[in-house]
């Protein structure tokens, strides 16, 4: 592959051409920029500050001319005025904007005129002096012809010069200003151009990369996917490009073909693997229900062991005979004892079939009436617990659904007996159902001793018991049935519970086809 046909070569040209492009534009620019600054700089601190202190010369001068004038009108009065303090006052403003004018850089022209117009002022100066003389010696007539000769014209050739400079100032700004114009323009003008031209740069950059680099790698990366899933009948395109795309067709071409090899090795290895993984995680299963297993039933059992022990040893080592009451009081307990341990292992070895094999092979659906359902299990548990106050929350409607009745009334049964075995101290348990939307929602409520924060997310776990239930009876199997229809049925429980505050557990089973 030759350098420049790399596509890193050629993206790398281009992008060092769009930066030439800004860089070259933008320097013009910033260039015309600076000098729009420079000329700015010159309206501001040149000829915006000559104009001004001209105005102020024209100002004081006119000033002083029409001081000479008041002078000599004073005097036609007779009532001279002492015009001294005024002079000085004037001449000090004169001299200040003269300073003033003359702190400001000038050309040789104007520098040629504010010199003639400082020796003009001058010869004034010495003929208003002449007029203040001659009216000062009350000799008006003589002061008057001087104040309209030679006062007059000295005066207003300083005025004329001073019109001059002005002018000459004025025209100098316009052209200041019209180069910041022309400046200010061609800066826009350049970055104006640096924009196009970087759009249109990139524009074609964008174009390359779609046409050259994108569309390419869409269609290699498409490729190495149909490869991932397992299609050997891919076709691999542009692996004559000259490239780095087509030397990555030419190594996906080459993964291919390894990949043909494989995939024939692969096949008869992937029928043991599965097996295996699948006995590896039934042996897994297995054991951490034996775990469980054995963890449930050395709680449990132990407790009725306990009692059967202790009241035997109180048999063999009671050294006075018992009386019949107490042997038969003794007996029972005995037996009682003996009673849950059977129970409970009548509930392991009826669950352990239904729950080892496929539960859907034991699942026949029918329809049926929900609501009548229910009735029946708050009805047997009345039935079977006299104490317990089970109220029912039905409504009137019947609630139609297709699923395994005995399955459902199994799990609900367990539901209303679990409420009533954790309701040591009595309490109310309610149950109650309706639809909503599509859904049948069944909640059993109890006031019992509750469950623990900790027990909640394990709740439904086969054998797994809560921490506060450990002189209860029950075998752990009871809720992890319940979970095992629901999920057969497709519906969702829930648990609200807090220890010491009582259950709710809520089932929600579709009203359609399960």
């Amino acid at each position: 592959m030759r350098r420049t046909q790399s596509i890193i070569f050629r993206l790398t040209a281009s992008f060092a051409l769009l930066f030439g492009i800004l860089i070259g534009f933008g320097l013009f620019g910033l260039l015309r920029l600076d000098d729009f600054n420079k000329e700015s700089s010159a309206i501001r601190d040149r000829w915006l500050k000559s104009t001004r202190y001209i105005g102020d010369l024209n100002n004081y001068t006119s000033d002083f001319r029409a001081m000479e004038a008041n002078f000599l009108l004073s005097a036609q009065t007779g009532a001279i005025v002492d015009q001294s303090k005024e002079t000085r006052e004037l001449d000090l403003a004169i001299e200040r904007s003269q300073h003033n004018y003359e702190s400001v850089i000038h050309d040789p022209l104007e520098l040629k005129l504010y010199s003639e117009f400082q020796q003009v002022w001058r010869d004034y100066r010495t003929e208003a002096e002449r007029v203040f003389n001659e009216g000062s010696t009350k000799n008006n007539a003589r002061a008057i012809a001087i104040y309209l000769n030679s006062s007059s014209r000295t005066f207003i050739a300083a005025s004329d010069l001073l019109e001059k400079l002005n002018d000459q100032n004025n025209s100098h700004a316009q052209q200041a200003s019209n180069r910041a114009t022309v400046a200010i323009q061609e800066a826009w003008n350049y970055i104006s151009a640096a924009v196009a031209l970087s759009a249109f740069t990139v524009l074609v950059i964008l174009l390359y990369v779609t046409r050259t680099v994108a569309v390419p790698l869409k269609k290699l990366a498409n490729s190495m996917h149909l490869l991932a899933q397992g299609d050997m009948d891919v076709d691999v395109s542009g692996a004559d490009r000259p490239n780095e795309l087509g030397e990555m067709a030419r190594a996906v071409t080459i993964f291919r073909s390894n990949a043909i090899e494989l995939k024939v090795s692969q096949r008869g290895l992937a029928s043991q693997a599965t097996m295996l993984e699948e006995k590896l995680a039934h042996e897994r299963g297995l054991n951490q229900q034996q775990r469980n297993f054995i963890s449930m039933a050395s709680h449990e059992f132990r407790t009725p062991m306990t009692i059967i022990d202790g009241h035997a040893q109180r048999l063999i080592n009671s050294h006075e005979p018992f009386s019949h009451e107490k042997a038969v009081e003794r007996a029972q307990k005995i037996r009682i004892a003996v009673k849950r341990m059977s129970v409970m292992i009548d509930n392991i070895l009826k669950s352990s079939k239904f729950f080892d094999e496929k539960p859907n092979l034991y699942m026949h659906k029918s329809e049926f009436d929900m609501r009548a359902l229910l009735h029946e299990v708050c009805k047997l548990h009345r039935e079977i617990s006299t104490n317990a106050i089970i109220i029912e929350d039905l409504g009137y409607n019947s609630l139609r659904i297709m699923g395994d009745k005995n399955l459902l009334f199994q799990a609900f049964s367990n539901l209303v007996a679990n409420s009533v075995k954790y309701s040591p101290g009595g309490g109310t348990i309610a149950v109650s159902a309706h639809a909503e939307e599509k859904q049948i929602v069944i909640c059993v409520k109890d006031e019992g001793i509750g469950i623990a924060e900790d027990d909640i997310p394990h709740l439904f776990e086969r054998y797994y018991r809560g921490s506060n239930v450990a002189s209860i009876v029950g075998t752990g199997i009871g809720l992890f049935l319940v979970k095992v229809v629901v999920d057969l049925h497709l519906g969702s429980i829930n648990v609200l519970s807090e220890k010491g505050s009582g259950s709710l557990f809520e089932v929600r089973l579709p009203l359609g086809e399960t």
